[in-house]
């Protein structure tokens, strides 16, 4: 079965970061993986993903060292 990735961009997301991963999990499609991308966030996001990972190992979690976005 083919790996699906989603990538979730996050920048001060933590309100809603849980959501948006929990929504990606529960998809019909079984091999799945959600790669979080902290975009140099300033609240609590890598707590969060940090979080997320612990309880689910299809969680993946890349902190960038400064806000890069558009």
């Amino acid at each position: 079965m083919t790996l699906v990735s989603v990538i979730i961009p996050a920048y001060n997301y933590a309100a809603f970061l849980a959501e948006a991963v929990e929504s990606a999990l529960r998809q019909s499609h079984t091999n799945i993986e959600v790669i979080v991308v902290d975009d140099g966030s300033t609240d609590n996001t890598a707590e969060i993903a940090q979080g997320l990972m612990q309880q689910d190992a299809r969680v993946r979690y890349v902190k960038l060292s400064a806000n890069v976005g558009t």
